[in-house]
């Protein structure tokens, strides 16, 4: 094992290191076909959708008087952060293959993946 590796190795820990492990195994056979975390653009269209509908009238899935603000985006932001949207990122591969992931999914992977590079 290389000295970057090792490196790697031993800033991960746990859980952390397994999921990641995963993921990268998961990647190099195949089976995810898409980078495991949202992108900024992803993350956006998200936001700006579900603040739209919130603007024309829709149920908010969060308590506005709990978050001190009755602002469409800062209430969207806040549905995307503890993952109560049902949408589904549509993700166009290399090879003309539409991928389909639940937001949920992708932000729990997020999460594993972040987890992993930050230790």
């Amino acid at each position: 094992m290389s000295s970057s590796n090792q490196k790697a190795n031993s800033l991960l820990k746990g859980d952390t290191m397994a999921s990641i492990l995963r993921l990268i195994d998961d990647l190099s056979r195949g089976k995810l076909t898409y980078p495991p975390r949202i992108t900024k653009y992803e993350l956006a269209r998200v936001i700006a959708a579900r603040a739209k509908q919130l603007a024309m009238g829709a149920q908010p899935l969060v308590d506005p008087q709990s978050l001190g603000t009755y602002d469409p985006i800062a209430i969207a932001v806040e549905e995307v952060r503890r993952g109560l949207l049902p949408f589904i990122i549509v993700r166009t591969l290399p090879n003309g293959k539409q991928v389909r992931i639940k937001l949920k999914e992708l932000l729990d992977l997020s999460k594993e993946f972040d987890a992993g590079v930050q230790h």
